[in-house]
């Protein structure tokens, strides 16, 4: 018998049993790999709503995945993973609202098998707060897991986390600042005065977005940038170790791209200029509008919005709409 019919039939069994799982416990049950105890084992959702005190701060310290988002009640709602020991709790205290604790270790593995409509919390807690509760700050503490924020308002917020990291129709007065030390940060209808991420090893993802300072800041020290359909002052993008795509932008003052060793890709407004220079880079190495130039070529040098495009080893390419 080939090696790969016999890894299929394994996996027939074992999708088998994972059904016979499944229906033993009702049915419509979502089936996960349990590392601690080892097993599989049935998701049962616990959820816990009160009517908190006064609070105008969040601030998460968390060891295991949280995801903060707006909802259409008044009350803070907290749902986990039923009999997963040490997840996150939310209290208020003195005007703040804290999520602390958990357990990194605690969350099952994602390889397993869902049935029903499912949707877990993988271990961490899923916090609803009321959506039109304007907050003076959120910070997330460094060393806490995984972030996900979801309509939020805040006068500033800071984030710092170990994983990935993603925001989604959040809007800040003054100053979002996000970093992550070993995972993703993806921002989507984001609406900041200034935005400042760092990803140490990880990839940088911002679109639909409005940042109107001319001192924003997207970096990757190992990783992918990618900036697209986003309304921008200036500022800077940059990779030590990837690709910079820059996508339908709109531009007003100075955005300054830069990455040791990778591509850069932009697709500009018409009116824009762009300056590319390509340190260890032949002619054919450097395209704009299709044509191949010579380190250095400045399109539209007298252009208001001002690109600058430099890499130490790589291709640069320039389209326009």
């Amino acid at each position: 018998m080939k090696r790969s019919t016999k890894v299929s039939i394994v996996l027939v069994i074992l999708g088998l049993i994972l059904m016979g799982v499944g229906w033993w416990n009702h049915g419509n049950k979502s089936v996960l790999w349990s590392n601690n105890p080892r097993g599989f084992r049935v998701i049962r959702k616990a959820q816990q709503s009160y009517q908190p005190g006064a609070y105008q701060r969040i601030v998460v310290d968390a060891k295991a995945p949280v995801t903060i988002k707006a909802g259409n009640s008044n009350r803070v709602t907290v749902s986990y993973l039923d009999n997963v020991k040490g997840h996150p709790t939310a209290t208020v205290s003195k005007g703040t609202l804290t999520i602390k604790g958990g357990n990194s270790t605690a969350h099952l593995s994602q390889t397993g098998f869902s049935m029903g409509d499912g949707g877990d919390t993988n271990g961490g807690v899923l916090v609803t707060v009321p959506r039109d509760k304007q907050l003076a700050d959120v910070t997330v503490k460094k060393g806490s897991q995984a972030i996900s924020l979801r309509n939020l308002q805040a006068k500033s917020m800071t984030i710092a986390a170990s994983k990935d990291i993603s925001l989604m129709d959040v809007r800040v007065d003054k100053q979002l600042t996000v970093n992550s030390s070993n995972g993703d940060v993806w921002a989507s209808d984001v609406k900041a005065q200034q935005l400042s991420v760092v990803a140490e090893n990880g990839d940088v993802g911002v679109s639909n977005s409005r940042l109107t300072a001319n001192t924003n800041r997207m970096v990757s020290e190992n990783g992918d940038v990618r900036v697209s359909e986003t309304k921008l002052g200036g500022g800077r993008v940059s990779s030590s170790n990837g690709d910079v795509h820059l996508q339908n932008n709109r531009l007003t003052k100075t955005l300054t791209a830069y990455t040791d060793d990778g591509d850069i890709t932009a697709h500009i407004a018409k009116s824009a200029g762009a300056k590319v220079i390509g340190k260890d880079a032949d002619m054919d190495d450097i395209k704009v509008m299709g044509k191949a130039r010579h380190s250095g070529y400045w399109l539209h040098q007298n252009a208001q919005a001002q690109y600058k495009l430099t890499t130490t080893d790589g291709d640069i390419t320039v389209s326009t709409d």
